[in-house]
């Protein structure tokens, strides 16, 4: 039987060691029973039009994601109080297209918690359900059959410690052992 596929999806795309970062989120993967795969793994032509090549990666990414059987995403906070916003768009492609989705962050507080003391949220009300981010974000991968993992990262890896992200795949091959 092949490994399944699992599409890497998060901000780590922009980190300045993203190879590495996608190279040993790979190697994880194959330790745990699936195949990684990673957005930068094919990337378009240099492209004249910046907007052209924005499309063209929007078009890989989609290609990848359906050759998926699943995503294992990075929730982290990124550029701000909440996840990545691209990586939410993922999130509810993969959902939509009725592939499970397991998710970890970096981060230990709730999204309120998180909300309030950048104090960005004004006079507006702020969600409180003790969930990572949004809930709509959150309830894909309760719905997938895991829950967010939460880790904690010494100061300035919370970008590269991916203690987390193995957690999140021991959970998928996990919940996906269970239901075949």
């Amino acid at each position: 039987m092949p490994r399944p596929k699992v599409y890497l999806a998060g901000p780590d795309v922009f980190l300045p060691n993203a190879v590495e970062i996608g190279a040993r989120k790979k190697e994880l993967c194959e330790q745990h029973g699936f195949n990684g795969v990673f957005p930068l793994d094919e990337i378009p032509p240099p492209l004249s039009v910046p907007a052209e090549f924005a499309l063209a990666t929007f078009d890989i990414c989609v290609k990848m994601m359906r050759a998926c059987q699943l995503a294992v995403a990075n929730l982290s906070p990124f550029r701000g109080v909440s996840m990545d916003v691209g990586t939410a768009v993922e999130l509810g492609f993969m959902w939509a297209s009725g592939k499970p989705v397991f998710g970890y962050t970096n981060a230990q507080e709730d999204y309120k918690v998180r909300v309030e003391a950048a104090n960005v949220a004004g006079d507006l009300d702020v969600e409180d359900f003790g969930f990572f981010d949004n809930l709509m974000c959150e309830s894909i991968v309760r719905n997938s059959g895991g829950s967010v993992v939460r880790h904690t990262p010494a100061r300035g890896r919370e970008f590269s410690d991916l203690t987390g992200f193995e957690e999140c795949l021991a959970q998928a091959a996990q919940v996906l052992l269970e239901s075949s």
